[in-house]
């Protein structure tokens, strides 16, 4: 059983999204302690596609129940090749005086989720990014597969 929802490129939907994520858990019966780990990964995925996608049609959220956790895919047409889990290295043992701003989210991500997968369709200009997180602790640094597929 998954659960699909479509959102609107703009920040102010994150509420949504939340409340999107929380019925499904609850519907599917997904442990409610995954709930803000993942909550907080889709908000950083959803806004660096707000921030930096050129597209305007809705970005697709799907929840899945697995065992023990949930499966999450983002699909976002329209999209310009950006592979999540090939971003660059942030170096968290400099002050922050002396990092440059930004990456911090994506650096995070890996580390949140046990598995992240990012594939590509160059044909229809389609993204889908799938996590996985479950109540086993998390992999330091788990990253998945670059392919291309159909969205």
């Amino acid at each position: 059983m998954s659960e699909r929802a479509s959102f609107a490129r703009r920040i102010d939907v994150l509420a949504e999204i939340f409340a999107f994520t929380t019925a499904a858990f609850a519907r599917q019966g997904i442990p409610a302690t995954l709930l803000a780990g993942v909550d907080l990964v889709l908000e950083e995925l959803f806004t660096n596609i707000v921030k930096y996608g050129r597209g305007k049609a809705p970005v697709t959220i799907e929840i899945a129940a697995i065992p023990d956790g949930v499966e999450v895919t983002l699909t976002e047409p329209e999209a310009d090749r950006f592979d999540v889990t090939k971003a660059a290295p942030v170096d968290i043992t400099l002050p922050a005086v002396q990092r440059r701003p930004g990456g911090l989210g994506l650096h995070l991500i890996p580390r949140l989720v046990d598995s992240l997968q990012y594939g590509y369709s160059e044909g229809e200009r389609c993204s889908r990014i799938v996590f996985r997180k479950t109540s086993a602790a998390p992999r330091a640094g788990a990253a998945g597969r670059n392919e291309d597929e159909r969205c």
